[in-house]
């Protein structure tokens, strides 16, 4: 599978950062964590090697603004 551009992958990662609260009103808590892997995974697997590091980064971001994982006060995910 050919990977997606930059601008592509950044359109989807918004995307389903607008998703996320619907899909934490909607998944029981044990669950949440492998549903949303679900879909950040399909982004990852399209994403160029060289775009990597900026996905995760986005990702790592959206479940530490939503209360899902500890974050490092010394990077802020408003740079990611």
């Amino acid at each position: 599978m050919p990977h997606q551009d930059r601008a592509t992958i950044d359109r989807r990662l918004a995307e389903l950062e607008a998703q996320l609260p619907t899909l934490i009103a909607e998944t029981s808590p044990e669950s949440l964590i492998d549903a949303f892997a679900g879909i950040a995974d399909e982004i990852r697997e399209s994403a160029a090697p060289a775009d990597l590091a900026h996905v995760d980064a986005r990702i790592h971001c959206m479940l530490h603004e939503a209360g899902l994982v500890p974050g490092d006060e010394d990077e802020p995910c408003d740079d990611a």
